[in-house]
């Protein structure tokens, strides 16, 4: 899990949902990079994945 608490109820959601992507700001989520199946990424580089 997050070092911040507050943050693992979004890994959770995202877990649950077989999400494949987590879009965050957050830096703490964002140094976790992916988590059990979910890439954690910054809005900028999914966006620029979708192009």
């Amino acid at each position: 899990m997050d070092e911040d608490e507050s943050d693992n109820m979004f890994l959770e959601a995202a877990v649950s949902a077989d999400a494949d992507y987590l879009i965050s700001g957050d830096p703490h989520l964002l140094k976790i990079g992916e988590y059990r199946g979910t890439e954690i990424l910054p809005p900028d580089e999914f966006v620029e994945r979708l192009d």
